[in-house]
């Protein structure tokens, strides 16, 4: 056994070239002193096969790693990600929030898509490229800060900016960094909106566009704002104060910082706000805000799919009721009646005018109406299709009738006349999967009829009668559309085309004569004002007929001189 150990395992010089390119970086073999000799190379390529092997084995063991490494035709781009291409964790671009996606260039305008598309509660300018009444422009504009955060400020002299510049304004103390999003007219509407007289001295002040020292510093500081409101929350949860933090604003000069609050009752956040100013060395201010505008500021996406109105583009809040969703006949469930806010959704009022202004035409709901089979209960009522449904007093069953016919049940009741049953007065409906596609059958119907008949496809229209039954007067009048132009029809009395000859045969305008040339004379003059009045038939039949060979050219038109 100790000739074994003093033994040594000899390796061939080949296996330990190959041995040495497949160590790993941190081993490092120096000529003059050997780090490693080959019996431990041996140990570490053979610790190496059997970490290789047991890899393999757990690989078999487990599926979930084969198909996560099966090749790239049998990856699912949906399900699984694609090991050669790197993973990478989305990080929200802090100037999202001020109205842009990157950082502004100094005296250089942001695109005014990227502004529509980064900012909340955005506004397009419907009056640009539309000629101002006045020739001096309107001296204030609108400046746009964190998301829905906007304020007016006064113009220097000598100074035009357009929308998407940023500019340097008036803060409190300092400057502040934002940019414009109105400007002009529209600007003065805006203004006349809010209730703010552009006249007013309490209007702060524009410096100037900003320079580059001014974004910077304005980049380092919006870094800052999302460290920031997670300290505070957790320093309002160490004081159990019973309030919420909803958004931090650090001012553009970094020496002002704005904190959005909701709470349900008063706080005194005086201790806070001491705590807050030795934490970030900045001057602080406390804004409460509501329920409905934390959501407008935050942001989010609502039940219909889209993003909430209230961070696009409502900016007025009116009171909602319970009472505008009874009228629009929806059913009072608060998980489907209340929005992100928590409070009653703001789209119920959209279509209250609507619904109100239709329920006149029906008659009060929840009351009840007779009949001599019973008591039949009011139920619901669908508004548009002008139909309410009831169900006899300890039934379920549900009978729909016409909002007319209610009123005029209604009537009889009054007079105590009693129908025999509701039944009579029951409505068929159809779904609207069966109403699509009986007014497509009815589209197929009239095309097929206006191919096959070569009408117009009017549903309805009867046809002509035949000519054998249109009497005198149809035979009078088909003779007297049949009638070819009237400087070309000759007289009645000359016979039928068959004596005079084929067309073709009497020859050119040129060759008729004298009479080809008054005809194109006559056609040439202009039209009379005041036309002769038609003699009777009777005279134009007993008047002599003219010959073609006479001084005299042959009238036409049955007797009417046209010659003038």
């Amino acid at each position: 056994m100790e000739e074994q150990k003093d033994k040594k395992e000899i390796v061939p010089e080949e296996d330990v070239k190959v041995m040495e390119e497949k160590l790993p970086d941190d081993i490092v073999i120096d000529e003059e002193e050997t780090v490693a000799s080959a019996e431990d190379l041996a140990n570490f390529m053979k610790n190496r096969r059997k970490a290789q092997q047991e890899k393999k084995q757990v690989e078999r063991e487990n599926p979930e790693v084969e198909e996560y490494h099966s090749e790239e035709s049998q990856l699912d781009p949906y399900l699984e990600p694609d090991p050669e291409i790197p993973w990478v964790k989305y990080e929200e671009p802090e100037f999202l929030t001020r109205g842009c996606s990157r950082k502004p260039e100094s005296y250089k305008p942001v695109c005014s898509c990227e502004c529509r598309s980064c900012s909340k509660v955005t506004s397009t300018n419907w009056m640009a490229g539309i000629r101002q009444p006045s020739d001096r422009p309107f001296d204030c504009v609108e400046v746009r800060f964190k998301n829905n955060h906007k304020e007016f400020y006064r113009l220097p002299d000598g100074l035009e900016v357009t929308e998407g510049d940023v500019v340097a304004v008036e803060g409190q103390p300092g400057h502040d960094v934002g940019i414009v999003s109105l400007s002009g007219e529209l600007c003065r509407l805006q203004m006349r909106k809010h209730r703010i007289n552009p006249e007013s001295e309490n209007i702060k002040k524009l410096f100037r566009r900003a320079k580059d020292t001014d974004i910077d510093r304005w980049a380092e500081t919006l870094k800052e704002e999302r460290a920031a409101l997670i300290r505070t929350r957790q320093i309002v949860a160490d004081m159990h104060l019973d309030m919420k933090v909803n958004d931090v604003e650090f001012q553009g000069d970094h020496s002002k910082a704005i904190f959005y609050y909701t709470a349900d009752e008063r706080v005194d956040f005086r201790e806070l706000i001491k705590v807050l100013a030795e934490v970030f060395r900045v001057r602080i201010e406390m804004k409460q805000i509501g329920v409905r505008q934390e959501a407008g500021k935050v942001g989010g996406i609502g039940t219909c799919g889209r993003e909430l109105c209230c961070s696009t583009w409502l900016t007025t809040f009116k009171s909602v009721t319970t009472s505008s969703a009874k009228t629009q006949q929806i059913l009072p469930n608060p998980q489907k009646l209340a929005g992100q806010c928590g409070k009653l959704k703001c789209c119920l009022n959209f279509e209250y005018e609507v619904y109100a202004d239709a329920l006149k035409k029906f008659p009060p709901a929840n009351q009840s109406i007779r009949f001599k089979k019973g008591l039949a209960l009011y139920k619901k009522t669908d508004v548009f299709r002008g139909i309410m449904w009831y169900a006899y007093e300890g039934q379920n069953d549900l009978i729909a009738v016409k909002a007319e016919d209610v009123k005029a049940i209604i009537e009889m009741n009054r007079r105590q006349e009693y129908p025999e049953q509701l039944e009579d007065y029951q409505v068929e409906l159809m779904s609207t999967s069966a109403l699509a596609q009986e007014s497509t059958d009815e589209e197929v119907e009239r095309e097929l009829k206006r191919l096959s008949e070569g009408g117009n496809g009017v549903v309805g229209e009867e046809k002509p009668a035949p000519r054998a039954e249109r009497g005198e007067r149809g035979e009078r009048r088909e003779n007297r559309d049949n009638r070819g132009p009237r400087g070309e029809r000759g007289d009645r009395n000359r016979g039928s085309r068959g004596e005079r000859g084929d067309r073709s045969e009497r020859g050119d305008r040129g060759e008729r004569g004298e009479r080809g040339e008054r005809r194109e004379e006559r056609r040439e003059r202009p039209a009379k004002a005041e036309q002769q009045p038609r003699e009777p038939r009777e005279q134009r039949n007993n008047k002599p007929k003219n010959n073609n060979n006479g001084d005299q050219p042959r009238r036409s038109g049955g007797g009417r001189d046209r010659r003038g």
